[in-house]
């Protein structure tokens, strides 16, 4: 008999799923259900998700997700479609929770979002389209109603029509009801053209006009009703157009002028709240594609996946378009123009088939200088020629290999799943070739992916992992499994139990929409997953692959003490489990646990609450005081009778709410027999 004491630190191997069990990695894990890999290289239980907002009960899935974020850090909107309803939520307006953007669109359709932030407007805009209404844009202009209204009212009264950023705040010097002077003021030459200036003090006080003109030292504007005479005034930005169409308590209404700074004028307001959100309805563009992957290349939109759209034949005459393999380029510096002459002239849009691959057109994204556009079997790149020509230069990159579905944007690579299943990204391999390669990241867990189902939602990179959202088997009508790959481990953590459809960071935080209803989730947040003022426990669970350590396989191993290291939480247990010869049943399970209280008595919580009903002679240990996190660190050992057996796997699971709790480290206290088992031989 030889004795070893074998110690296993290297967690960070993740889920491996390739070979038979017995050949895989030593420290890889055959189950990580809903853990994570920590900074430690330990392994704890996943974080939990906050329901944002209060629960909806619509029961559609959200078909789309996206982060509008405005210039100047003024505000974060999260927009969400599901059922035929888009809805926002601001960061600066939290406390109002989800609010209606528009309703009336075709029900359950897939929408795609995309910003142009360099245009000839110089404005923010949101682009969005579900393929089957028009081509849209939004502006994100969001205030509040300030007082009740019953209706019939001809002003609605706002928190305000402006931007916060003050650009100038100035004392005139002189004025007349059209210009405003203030000497010595180095102004350029038409600076503040198609801005507002807004009077803060006397008779026109609260008045706001565009600009027309200004010098060095003289702004003119659209008349005033009298002479503001030596004002103090504000040059801002207007937060909605002049006219067009707003929305509050759900419902659509045209107003005819904005010349006030609290003020928007209408001919017969419907009764809202004081505190409902108003905001800016999206405006249409039917002469626009209709697509629903977009992406923005540099001062274009692209778009594909178009359902229908106006282009010209061979002759150079308009006509109806429908084929969903070709893509859609908007004019330079204009989001809403896809038009281009007879004979294209640089600047103009452009439209461009793709002769490869078959079928539908899965995602279209920009990366560094370039646009992939991707189908399920083809992959090609697409730039301008940034000259006097504009001409579109397109690389085939990829035969009969492409995505089955939307990509993940990374900030290195592009992550995607193909029709075989294969987890891969599109990146340069080592700076060895200037087209790039594909890389097979999944390949370590193929055994799993084999019986999973991609297409739905897009995942994303966050903090170095990757999320993609799956279902794990093809009897399931919604994603109900994430994916989730370390880059920094190159290893995968396992698999999470989360029903999710796209994924978003917002105000600095991880969001998914759920793939199964209309809501919008904190990811990484706490330990327990909440919906409203309700906790859920996170069930996890890991077990490593069968293990022999002996010199030859076919020998025996007799286990008959382990060692466990890790950081703890008052009122959290671990269940360990102890497995053998391929079994699914543990031959040996144990908890750790206590509350807070009994933790602070020391040494004698061991006896108590070490191994619970151990086999052999109670465990010894040590728990330390709480760290910074208010975690103890707890280090023990077991002894039990010796369990003999060709291999054996270790594992721990638990299932609780706020269980809060890191395994660094375990150790097996093994004997080798070199002589066979036989009771294991039989009719020799």
């Amino acid at each position: 008999m030889k004795e070893l004491y074998i110690d296993q630190d290297n967690l960070k191997l993740g889920l491996y799923a390739l070979e038979d069990s017995t050949k895989a990695p030593f420290g890889s894990a055959r189950i990580m259900k809903n853990v994570a890999i920590t900074d430690r290289n330990g392994v704890s239980p996943r974080l939990g998700t906050e329901l944002l907002g209060t629960e909806n009960t619509n029961g559609n899935p959200v078909k789309g997700l996206y982060n509008f974020t405005k210039s100047f850090g003024q505000n974060e909107i999260l927009i969400k479609a599901y059922d035929s309803v888009l809805e926002g939520y601001s960061k600066n307006h939290s406390s109002l929770g989800w609010w209606k953007i528009k309703d009336g669109f075709t029900s359950a359709k897939e929408f795609d979002f995309v910003t142009s932030l360099v245009n000839e407007d110089n404005e923010d805009y949101c682009i969005l389209c579900n393929r089957y209404e028009p081509y849209q844009l939004w502006t994100g202009a969001i205030t509040t109603l300030n007082g009740d209204l019953v209706g019939a009212e001809t002003a609605i009264i706002v928190d305000s029509t402006l931007e916060d950023e003050i650009l100038q705040n100035k004392t005139a010097t002189s004025s007349s009801t059209t210009t405003l002077d203030v000497a010595d003021t180095p102004w350029a030459a038409s600076a503040w053209v198609n801005l507002y200036v807004y009077i803060t003090s006397g008779d026109e006080e609260g008045e706001i006009r565009k600009i027309t003109a200004n010098t060095n030292e003289q702004i003119t504007f659209g008349a005033l009703d009298t002479d503001p005479g030596n004002c103090t005034f504000e040059i801002r930005r207007l937060k909605f157009p002049s006219t067009g169409n707003i929305i509050y308590n759900g419902t659509t209404i045209a107003y005819t002028g904005i010349t006030k700074a609290t003020e928007i004028t209408v001919a017969n307001a419907h009764a809202g709240n004081d505190g409902d959100i108003v905001t800016l309805v999206p405006t249409e563009y039917p002469e626009a594609p209709r697509g629903n992957r977009m992406t923005n290349y540099l001062a274009r939109i692209l778009v594909g996946n178009v359902r229908s759209a106006i282009a010209r034949d061979s002759g150079g005459a308009l006509q109806g378009y429908s084929s969903a393999g070709s893509y859609f380029v908007s004019q330079l510096q204009d989001p809403t123009d896809f038009s281009f002459q007879a004979t294209r002239v640089a600047g103009e849009g452009d439209i461009i088939s793709t002769p490869y691959g078959g079928g539908d057109i899965q995602d279209i994204v920009h990366q560094e200088n370039v646009g992939y556009v991707f189908k399920k079997k083809y992959i090609e790149a697409i730039g301008y020629s940034q000259d006097a020509n504009d001409l579109a230069i397109r690389e085939p990159l990829k035969a009969e290999f492409g995505s089955n579905g939307r990509v993940v944007k990374g900030s290195d690579d592009i992550y995607f799943a193909t029709i075989d299943n294969k987890l891969t990204s599109l990146g340069r391999v080592q700076a060895k070739d200037f087209k790039p390669q594909s890389i097979n990241i999944g390949h370590k867990i193929k055994r799993k992916l084999d019986g999973y189902v991609f297409g739905e939602g897009r995942g994303i990179e966050y903090k170095d992992r990757i999320l993609f959202p799956s279902k794990s088997n093809s009897s399931q009508s919604y994603n109900n499994i994430i994916i989730v790959w370390s880059k920094i481990n190159d290893a995968f953590e396992g698999i999470w139990d989360i029903g999710a459809n796209n994924f978003e960071q917002f105000d600095n935080d991880l969001y998914y929409a759920e793939s199964n209803g209309a809501n919008v989730y904190k990811m990484f947040e706490g330990h327990s997953d909440v919906i409203n003022d309700t906790r859920f426990p996170i069930s996890a669970e890991y077990a490593s692959h069968y293990m022999n350590l002996t010199s030859s396989k076919a020998n025996l191993q007799a286990l008959n003490s382990l060692f466990f290291e890790g950081y703890i939480k008052g009122d959290s247990e671990i269940q360990f489990n102890i497995f053998k010869d391929f079994t699914d049943i543990a031959f040996l399970t144990f908890t750790f646990n206590g509350s807070e209280e009994i933790f602070q008595d020391g040494g004698a919580t061991l006896n108590a609450f070490l191994g619970g009903k151990p086999l052999g002679i109670a465990p010894l240990g040590s728990v330390s005081d709480p760290d910074e996190e208010g975690r103890r660190h707890f280090q023990f050992r077991i002894n039990f009778p010796f369990e003999y057996a060709n291999y054996f796997s270790i594992g721990w699971e638990s299932q609780g709410t706020d269980y809060d709790y890191e395994v660094i480290r375990y150790g097996l206290g093994l004997k080798e027999s070199v002589s066979p088992n036989i009771t294991k031989i039989k009719n020799l």
